[in-house]
């Protein structure tokens, strides 16, 4: 790409961050066809000016398919409550990427989601287990965040999830669904992936206690 259609390229799929990407509106966007779109995508991947998430299938039998989710490796122009989300749920997702790779370098990288709603942004997957993220830029974790974890773990496509958000107290629920604050989650990593991925429940619920009788005095 020359100087001109590479500004056009990253101001058209700037608004594509952190979203299933769709090739075929993107070259109606650039005015070129659904291939050279995807191969113009392919190289901001290849110049490291851009990073794809890929999608997770919810089974092996699954026809449906969805594109790989597309975010820029640079700062971008675009502003607002949206484009602060997008920024936010990047930085988390190449943080903990960071963190597992340290924990375990044989785990890989995914999403999935719903054909509307993103259910799970970040799926880390073991050679075992899943386990899902969603992340939460409101300081009070809200009902959808809930609903949307249970009916992934109830389809049995992931085994555990974490929402991290930038509040104080730590939530739990049933089969190792967990609200943590980003903060303690990232400050001990290892340990709150090993207590969700192990087998014992009441280890994870304990560290839950643990934790918020310890900051009952900050907690809301």
């Amino acid at each position: 790409m020359n100087g001109e259609s590479l500004r056009e390229t990253l101001a058209v799929v700037a608004a594509w961050q952190g979203v299933p990407l769709n090739f075929s509106t993107i070259g109606k966007q650039l005015n070129i066809s659904c291939p050279a779109a995807k191969a113009r995508v392919l190289n901001l991947v290849e110049a490291d000016l851009a990073w794809l998430l890929n999608p997770l299938p919810a089974s092996i039998d699954s026809r449906a398919r969805k594109s790989p989710k597309l975010y820029l490796t640079g700062s971008t122009q675009s502003t607002g409550p949206l484009a602060e989300e997008v920024r936010f749920r990047k930085r988390m997702i190449k943080t903990v990427c960071s963190h597992e790779a340290a924990r375990n370098p044989s785990s890989r990288f995914c999403y999935y989601g719903g054909y509307g709603k993103t259910h799970i942004e970040l799926v880390v997957q073991t050679p075992s287990k899943r386990i899902g993220f969603v992340f939460l830029q409101e300081p009070h974790p809200n009902r959808w965040c809930w609903s949307y974890c249970k009916r992934v773990l109830a389809r049995d496509v992931v085994q555990g999830a974490f929402v991290l958000y930038p509040g104080r107290r730590i939530f739990f629920a049933a089969r190792r669904l967990v609200i943590l604050p980003t903060g303690e989650f990232l400050k001990s990593y290892r340990r709150w992936m090993n207590a969700c991925l192990g087998s014992s429940r009441k280890l994870l619920l304990r560290l839950v206690r643990e934790y918020n009788s310890v900051h009952a005095e900050q907690l809301p």
